[in-house]
C-alpha cells in the first residue's frame, strides 16, 4: 500500500509543471523553466490606436526566450518586431522594437500540495535601444518589479507591480512607457481550469479560462486600464493562448489611446 501511494504521489508531482506553469497570455507570473531548460514564446498582437484624429494599426510579434539558470533564477530576452500602419499612409513604420533583457529570482515558495503552490519573485532588467528609428525609445531603460503567483486546485492567480524608468523617449509615443516619462504597471490575472476537473497520471493537457487586468500610470499623469479575457490550452510541452484586449479607462493626454486589440501566442518548452 505504501508503494502504491508513492507511485500515485510521484505521478501527480510529475504533472505539477503543467499546473505551476500557469501563465496568462500577457501578464507576468512567478514561474520559470527548470534549470537548463528553455521556453520559446511567439506572440502576435494587433492593436488599434487613436492619436488625435488619426487611426493607427499596430501589429507586433514578440519573440521571447527564457532560460532556467537555476531552480529559482531565469533569464529572459524579448525582441519585438513592429509593423505600424498610420491612417495618413505617410509615416508607416516597420522594423524592430527595443529588446528587453530581464532576470527573475523566485525568492520564496510554499507548496501546500502536489499541485498547489504560492510563490514570490523579483524581476529586474533593462530595455535596450535596439529598435528601428521611430520605434525605439533611444534609452537604456531599467525596470524592476515584484510578482506573486498562487495555484490552488483549479484556480490560479498572478499579481505584479513593475516600474520602468525612462531615460529617453519618443516625442509622439503610441503605447505606454515609450515616451519620456516613467511607467508604473499594476497587473493581475486569474485562471480557471475548465478541464480536466482533476489531474491524473493520464492527463496530457488542460483548458483554462483567463482574465487579465492592466493599469498603466505614467508620471505625466496618463492613466489607462485594460482587461483581456481569454482562453488557454496547456499541454506538457506547449501552450496556445488567445486573448482580446479591451480598454476600460483611457485618461490619456500625451500618447495614443487604445481602441481594442487581440493577442495570439504559442509557447514551447525545450
Amino acid at each position: 500500500m505504501r508503494i502504491q501511494k508513492l507511485i500515485i504521489t510521484s505521478a501527480i508531482c510529475a504533472l505539477a509543471p503543467i499546473s505551476i506553469a500557469q501563465e496568462s497570455a500577457l501578464s507576468l507570473a512567478a514561474t520559470q523553466p527548470a534549470k537548463g531548460r528553455i521556453t520559446w514564446r511567439e506572440q502576435a498582437r494587433f492593436e488599434k490606436y487613436e492619436l488625435g484624429n488619426e487611426e493607427i494599426d499596430q501589429f507586433t510579434i514578440d519573440t521571447r526566450l527564457t532560460y532556467g539558470v537555476s531552480k529559482d533564477i531565469a533569464l529572459t530576452l524579448n525582441v519585438p518586431t513592429v509593423l505600424r500602419d498610420r491612417e495618413n499612409g505617410i509615416d508607416d513604420q516597420n522594423g524592430l522594437g527595443d529588446a528587453t533583457l530581464s532576470l527573475k529570482w523566485r525568492f520564496w515558495q510554499h507548496d501546500p500540495g502536489p499541485i498547489d503552490t504560492n510563490r514570490l519573485a523579483l524581476i529586474g532588467g533593462v530595455r535596450m535601444p535596439t529598435g528601428t528609428d521611430g520605434l525605439s525609445s533611444d534609452g537604456w531603460d531599467p525596470m524592476v518589479g515584484l510578482i506573486f503567483t498562487r495555484v490552488s486546485g483549479r484556480h490560479g492567480i498572478n499579481a505584479a507591480a513593475t516600474y520602468l524608468l525612462s531615460t529617453d523617449g519618443l516625442a509622439s509615443p503610441i503605447s505606454a512607457g515609450t515616451g519620456t516619462d516613467d511607467l508604473l504597471t499594476l497587473e493581475t490575472s486569474y485562471l480557471y481550469r475548465l478541464a480536466p476537473s482533476e489531474y491524473t497520471s493520464e492527463t496530457e493537457a488542460s483548458w483554462y479560462f483567463t482574465v487579465e487586468s492592466f493599469v498603466d500610470y505614467e508620471t505625466n499623469g496618463d492613466l489607462a486600464w485594460r482587461v483581456a479575457p481569454g482562453v488557454l490550452y496547456e499541454a506538457r510541452r506547449f501552450t496556445v493562448e488567445l486573448s482580446p484586449i479591451v480598454p476600460i479607462v483611457n485618461d490619456i493626454d500625451h500618447r495614443a489611446e487604445l481602441d481594442w486589440g487581440v493577442a495570439l501566442g504559442v509557447r514551447v518548452l525545450f
